[in-house]
């Protein structure tokens, strides 16, 4: 493995995840440049996980509003799956967000026109120990809390092979919650 390919962060790999009752405080925290611009993008990743270089090549044409639902088509990256559109449920917190940035870009626009640096400074100013990729291992150990099967795993990420999975199944509580409850067993 070519050494210079492994991300290098300042305060090291955060593997610790946040629920959404803590990315809320993050939201109204109020510390963004560009106000809803900004929150939206953070928005995005947040419910997705998707990749930060993912998140700034979307187009007004890669989303579809129907009433309930905001379907996201995700272009395919490293040789990923292709797959159907991710949904975001409209009524959840901040989907109305991305849906007012979508409604202000003209057609054939990027939703956010900005750069993968920018992109790290919005995620550094709301919380200095994260970076963007940060936020796809927070939805796949969040999905893995909440019992994802591994196709449903495979189709949010685009994920071919299913040992992809075991890089986060180690940062999921699921499993400490499980072995906690196996080894109480033996003492009832």
């Amino acid at each position: 493995m070519d050494v210079t390919k492994i991300p290098q962060y300042k305060y090291g790999k955060q593997t610790t995840p946040i629920d959404f009752k803590t990315f809320d405080r993050l939201m109204k925290a109020g510390l963004f440049c560009a106000g809803d611009y900004h929150r939206s993008f953070l928005a995005l990743l947040y419910w997705l996980g998707i990749r930060v270089s993912t998140a700034l090549e979307l187009k007004r044409e890669s989303f579809t509003i129907t009433p309930d639902i905001l379907f996201v088509k995700i272009p395919r990256k490293k040789r990923g799956l292709d797959r159907g559109p991710l949904e975001l449920a409209r009524e959840w917190p901040y989907v109305d967000l991305i849906m007012h940035q979508l409604k202000g870009t003209p057609p054939e626009s990027y939703i956010w026109n900005f750069c993968r640096t920018t992109a790290w400074l919005i995620v550094k100013r709301v919380s200095p120990k994260k970076y963007p990729h940060y936020f796809r291992l927070n939805r796949a150990t969040q999905m893995l809390d909440q019992h994802a099967t591994i196709p449903e795993m495979k189709h949010h990420f685009g994920w071919k092979r299913t040992t992809t999975i075991d890089s986060y199944i180690g940062y999921s509580r699921q499993h400490s919650r499980q072995a906690r409850e196996h080894i109480g067993k033996e003492v009832s």
